[in-house]
Order: C-alpha cells, then sequence, then structure tokens
C-alpha cells in the first residue's frame, strides 16, 4: 500500500500531467488550423446551421476533404459523408470547437459555425479556435439583445468588429443602412468584402440572402459556383407552407426566433390568403430581451387585428400575460404539448409557433406535429403513433 506521501506525489504528477495537457492545447489547435487548407466561419442571426450544412455538402460533394462543425440545438460534426452528433454537458464552452477538431484532423477544408453570442466571444472563435479565411454574416436581425446591442445598428457595429484582418467576408444582410455600418467600420482594415446580391424576384423569399451567398463562399475558395438550377432546388427547399396535419395546419417559425425573420415567414405564410392566425409562443426566462421583443411584436399585430389571442407556453407565461395589451391562454411547460396543441388548434385558426426552440417541451411539440402530419396524397396521418406514446416506448426505464 502507498504511503501519504507516495499518494501525494502521484497526485502531484498527475497535475503536472493534466497541466501540461492544457497548455498544449492551444499550440497543437494552432498547428492543426495552420494545415488546413480552407476554413470558413458562417456567423450572423439566422440560417448559420442550414448554410454550414450546404458548405459542406457541396464541398465535399466536390471531393474534398471537408469538415463542418454545426451548433445549435442539435450540435453535430459532419465529415466524411457521415452525421456525428456532439455529447454535450451541462456547460458548453468555446473549446468544444478544438475537441472536435482534434477528433477529426488532418482535413482539408473546415467550416465553422459560430456558436458564440457576444462581441468579445465571436472575436474569440476567431482567433482562436477557427482563424478564418472566409467568414460568411448570412444577416442581422434583432436577436441576442443582451449581447451585441440595443439596435439592428448596434449588433452590425458588433459584428464588424469581430472579423479579423486579411479575411475575406461575404455579407447576406440587405439592409442599406446596415450594409454602411459595416462598410464604414471595416473601412480601415483589411478585410474584403463580398456584397451578395439578391433579386427583387426574391427579395421576400426567406433566407434568399444566405442560398445566394453560397456562391460568394464558393467564388471567393476559387471553386465554380453553383447553377441556376441548383439555386432553384435550394430555394424551393426554403419556401414557408403550412403543415396540414389531422385537426388543422400549424407552422413551426420558432427556430428563427427573433421578431424580424418571424414577420418575414409570417408574411411569406400570408401570401396563402390567411387572414387570422393562431399564434402559440414559447417563453424562456433567459431570454428576457427576445420576450419583450415578442410582446412589442405581438402587440402590433394584434392592433393590425391578425390574431384574437395568444397562446403562451413556459416558466414566464404568467408575466407575459401580466404585461401584455392583448388577450394570453397561458399554459405550463410541464402539461403535454398534444394538451396544448389541442387547445391552440380548437379555434380553427391555422397555429403559428414562435419564440424559442431550445427546450424539452418544443422537442415534443415538434414531434407532435409530426406524428399528426397529413399525408397529402392520400389525405391520412402519416404516422399514428402520438409523440407522448413514442416518448415514452423510446424512454429507457
Amino acid at each position: 500500500m502507498a504511503t501519504s506521501q507516495e499518494r501525494l506525489g502521484m497526485n502531484l504528477k498527475k497535475c503536472i500531467q493534466r497541466l501540461r495537457k492544457v497548455a498544449n492545447r492551444g499550440p497543437s489547435h494552432k498547428a492543426r488550423l495552420e494545415n488546413i487548407d480552407e476554413k470558413i466561419v458562417v456567423t450572423g442571426t439566422r440560417g448559420k446551421s442550414g448554410a454550414t450544412r450546404w458548405l459542406y455538402e457541396i464541398l465535399y460533394g466536390r471531393g474534398r476533404d471537408a469538415f463542418a462543425k454545426i451548433t445549435g440545438n442539435r450540435p453535430l460534426v459532419l465529415h466524411d459523408g457521415e452525421s456525428h452528433p456532439i455529447e454535450r454537458g451541462r456547460r458548453v464552452t468555446l473549446y468544444e470547437n478544438e475537441a472536435q477538431l482534434r477528433q477529426y484532423a488532418p482535413v482539408e477544408t473546415a467550416i465553422f459555425e459560430n456558436q458564440a453570442i457576444g462581441e468579445y466571444t465571436t472575436r474569440t472563435v476567431h482567433q482562436r479556435f477557427t482563424d478564418p479565411d472566409v467568414i460568411f454574416l448570412t444577416n442581422i436581425r434583432s436577436d441576442h439583445l443582451d449581447w451585441l446591442g440595443d439596435t439592428p445598428t448596434q449588433i452590425a457595429r458588433s459584428f464588424a468588429r469581430t472579423i479579423p484582418d486579411g479575411v475575406t467576408l461575404v455579407v447576406g444582410e440587405q439592409r442599406p443602412t446596415l450594409r454602411a455600418m459595416l462598410k464604414r467600420e471595416l473601412e480601415e482594415t483589411d478585410v474584403q468584402i463580398r456584397w451578395v446580391l439578391v433579386p427583387k424576384a426574391l427579395q421576400n423569399v426567406p433566407g434568399a440572402e444566405t442560398i445566394l451567398g453560397l456562391n460568394d463562399v464558393l467564388e471567393a475558395l476559387g471553386e465554380q459556383p453553383l447553377s441556376d438550377r441548383q439555386i432553384e432546388a435550394y430555394i424551393d427547399e426554403m419556401q414557408v407552407r403550412w403543415t396540414t396535419l389531422a385537426d388543422g395546419r400549424v407552422y413551426n417559425a420558432a427556430s428563427v426566433n427573433d421578431i424580424d425573420s418571424t414577420e418575414i415567414v409570417r408574411r411569406a405564410l400570408d401570401d396563402n390568403d390567411v387572414d387570422t392566425i393562431q399564434p402559440l409562443i414559447y417563453l424562456r426566462p433567459d431570454r428576457r430581451a427576445r420576450t419583450a421583443s415578442f410582446l412589442s411584436y405581438l402587440d402590433g399585430l394584434y392592433s393590425d387585428d391578425v390574431f384574437e389571442v395568444t397562446h403562451a407556453v413556459g416558466p414566464h407565461a404568467e408575466l407575459f400575460d401580466n404585461q401584455a395589451s392583448f388577450p394570453v391562454a397561458t399554459h405550463d411547460a410541464s402539461k403535454s404539448a398534444s394538451a396544448v396543441l389541442d387547445a391552440a388548434l380548437s379555434p380553427g385558426w391555422p397555429v403559428f409557433i414562435m419564440g424559442n426552440t431550445v427546450a424539452d417541451f418544443m422537442r415534443d411539440l415538434e414531434a407532435e406535429i409530426e406524428a399528426r402530419r397529413v399525408d397529402s396524397s392520400q389525405g391520412m396521418p402519416e404516422k399514428s403513433t402520438s409523440a407522448n406514446e413514442k416518448r415514452a416506448i423510446e424512454r429507457p426505464q
């Protein structure tokens, strides 16, 4: 049996080994990045995950040894034609980028979805964890107000200050005032800006700036752009349509989770001659600024007679009701998603889901919608097993 002094020595040795490992992690990651031919970071407010996936699929399909890391609600790595879910603990750090790249390196091309929110952490992602050659700024929306600024202009300034010298910046954002802000902030730097052009015919298509920006990224890499036919296929994929259920219609816009993008989607759906919608909003307690923005947004819609009552779910539903100037029906998130969906569908208006998507309730709601989806070709539900039943079957005992 080891003596106390020997145990102390072994513990000290292990501690030194851990310190050496942490100390070497930075230089080793830097060396891995230097061995990658092209590094792309997809940043912005909306469309990052889709753009990251599309760029990976395009470059991998053209024979590149590509690696892509997608963050967000369902984080995963794409490599060698396969999808690898990322297992996360309670605490998510930027070192996740280092750990995932270390697992799959060496690679020829790396595409990272920026997982940071604030100006400082985004700059850290660029400087320490990705060292990008090309940054694709998809768009700038009124989200992450707690971290990036109180207005879109301030958010644009924060994004500009994260861009390192020497990169090519592809800008999908279309508003002239925000483009001017980016140009002004970067004019004294060594950043080459490529402005994505969206024709008038596509300006009301959600995500059109992201799809068309793919060609600007490809050209910045020296790659052939996508054909018009390929672009049309992506545009068609982004067209928003109501999902038909056995007992009504629904559209889940919670994943866009900012009021600018939510309104773009609503207007696109409104083209289908829908006069009245049924809002269903999930509220997260750690997104107070987002909750406040949706309160103001729904107030405007109510004034325009777009809806009669909002269904609110989540820990802040009661508080939301107290502050709202419009009728609110509150639901506890511990209730079944099936019961809440039934309540929202009961008046007969199409249910428009908004707010936040990262929550167990919202995953249950998404599964419930999928379980009730109607096969348009046969007029029958595609699945007979409810989402709650499916979760009970799949949940380990």
